[in-house]
């Protein structure tokens, strides 16, 4: 449970790190490419510039929180983490004024107003980091300084069988992601013959028990496998997984299902991988609807956060078809990326 925690935990944690980390590039660049053209020197209107920059404070204020999170979290295990964000914010706090001015060429009112947009930005990973840091310092006070991080080994039951190898040639199965466990290349055949799991033709994920885990099955296949030998007296599992107090490993360690979930993730991966382009094809129409809206709608907030007034309607020079089918190359391929990973975050993390 405490691993799939810290699967969930890291996850959640490296997609906020990398939606605020480029939500801060796009605002601290914005930001920056508007002191270079001189907007916060020589405005043009300073009441729209002012606003323009505690809008972009409040944006950068939340991507602070997001990337603070994400990084503190993503490298939760190592405890210099929060010393280390927390020093560098704040020399970056300190060194922000002059950095900006000397950006901005010159240091006024709307200047600062500038430095306090990208000070929020360092707000929250200086209240993420300052936490993090006091609690690793009550770790490490109440642990001592012999504090080492243990990571658990993943185990897995293996039934060693001294035997000759069967020199017949074992049937070779169509894999499917529908195939039992029966049939996947990593089962044992000559254990198969005598597999409980087999006989009620259900595969072991569905019944949450198999040759690798449950002892029952094990007592049963080594019983099989002794009477077939001619032997007796064999070592049965209640001895072999005394260890285990009743308590099987969970199926992500299980070598069978991880094989099965391969499987599946080779046939359901190139699905996704192709699915993007087709249906951005057929869907064109729809498309090219919401294209339009889209537009519109960048268009209107670049009229709310341009430095100087748009002189016409399309200030971006998106309202084309040239862009619109660049556009859709793009997310086309962007999609197919984050489809296969989609595919891969619920075969190989969620489990399904």
């Amino acid at each position: 449970m405490r691993r799939d925690w810290t699967i969930l935990r890291t996850d959640i944690c490296r997609w906020l790190l990398q939606i605020g980390a480029v939500g801060a590039v796009l605002g601290i660049g914005y930001l920056v490419w508007g002191g270079l053209k001189g907007y916060f020197v020589y405005p043009t209107d300073p009441t729209r510039v002012a606003t323009v920059a505690n809008t972009l404070a409040y944006f950068l204020y939340c991507c602070g929180w997001m990337v603070g999170l994400g990084l503190v979290g993503l490298f939760w295990e190592w405890k210099p983490i929060g010393i280390t964000v927390f020093l560098s914010s704040a020399f970056a706090w300190v060194l922000m004024p002059f950095v900006f001015a000397a950006v901005a060429g010159a240091n006024t009112n709307l200047t600062m107003r500038g430095v306090d947009a990208l000070r929020s930005f360092l707000t929250p990973l200086l209240v993420v980091s300052f936490v993090q840091s006091v609690w690793a310092f009550v770790e490490y006070w109440r642990h001592g300084p012999t504090l080492r991080l243990r990571a658990r080994k993943a185990g897995q039951l293996v039934v060693n069988l001294q035997r000759e190898k069967e020199k017949r040639v074992a049937k070779r199965y169509l894999i499917t992601p529908l195939s039992p466990c029966w049939k996947l290349p990593v089962v044992d055949r000559l254990m198969c013959e005598h597999c409980p799991v087999m006989k009620k033709r259900q595969p072991c994920w569905r019944l949450k028990a198999g040759c690798q885990c449950s002892p029952a099955i094990v007592d049963a296949l080594l019983t099989g496998m002794a009477e077939k030998m001619g032997e007796t007296g064999w070592l049965l599992s209640s001895t072999l997984l005394q260890w285990q107090k009743g308590q099987r490993p969970p199926c992500h360690r299980c070598s069978i299902f991880l094989h099965h979930q391969q499987v599946k993730y080779d046939w359901l991966a190139p699905i996704a991988f192709f699915a993007p382009p087709v249906l951005l094809v057929v869907g064109w129409e729809h498309y090219q609807v919401l294209y339009a809206k889209a537009v519109q709608w960048l268009n209107q907030l670049w009229m709310q956060i341009a430095f100087t007034p748009p002189k016409s309607f399309d200030p971006l020079g998106l309202n084309n078809t040239t862009m619109a089918i660049y556009i859709a190359v793009i997310l086309a391929v962007v999609a197919m990326v984050y489809f296969v990973r989609f595919v891969e975050f619920v075969v190989f993390r969620l489990l399904l």
